[in-house]
């Protein structure tokens, strides 16, 4: 567990002795309960970020690179409660249960076309998030946990895809008023 870093680069790759080898992963609590950590950029290498790798870093703000990543594990940036800035992968598939729980300074999301799982509380109690942008036509039901945007803000625009409206409405569960926006920040 890395607890004293404030700014942290997961290189793409590592030497030992005359080998080299591709970094893939972010270890289960790698960096969890660092209070220090302000940035992380993350290596192109990166598929999966594991289970609470940033749980509880309470300082963390920005979070970039990535752009392999498919996996968001369960809690990885669990109450980051500075946490504002941070893309998502294009590959990205799954955002786990919990993910983003309590990012309490996330105001914007772009959930891409990749995306076919959404987790259980994935952006529970993200209550800046003020723009959600779903671009994924892949999302069912069964595919999106419970609570997944429970506590974000009251009045957040969420943009969908036109062809997704009336489904996507009943599995986001979120008050009618923001849909009312939805009509006007449709993606074609």
């Amino acid at each position: 567990m890395v607890t004293s870093v404030t700014n942290f680069v997961i290189p793409d790759t590592i030497k030992i002795g005359n080998a080299k080898y591709k970094v893939t992963s972010i270890a289960e609590s790698a960096f969890e309960d660092n209070e220090k950590l302000k940035a992380v950029t993350i290596g192109s290498n990166i598929t999966k970020i594991g289970d609470s790798a940033f749980y509880g870093c309470t300082s963390l703000i920005k979070v970039k690179g990535g752009k392999d990543v498919k996996v968001i594990g369960e809690q990885a940036f669990y109450n980051c409660k500075k946490l504002n800035s941070i893309t998502l992968s294009s590959k990205l598939t799954t955002i786990e249960k919990s993910a983003f729980y309590k990012c309490t300074s996330l105001k914007k999301i772009t959930i891409p076309s990749s995306v076919s799982k959404i987790g259980a509380k994935a952006f529970y109690g993200c209550k800046k998030l003020k723009t959600i942008t779903i671009k994924t036509k892949k999302l069912t039901s069964s595919k999106v946990g419970k609570q997944a945007f429970k506590g974000i803000y009251s009045k957040a625009t969420i943009k969908v895809p036109k062809s997704k409206l009336n489904a996507y409405k009943k599995i986001i569960h979120m008050p009618f008023s923001v849909y009312n926006l939805l009509h006007q920040e449709l993606i074609k």
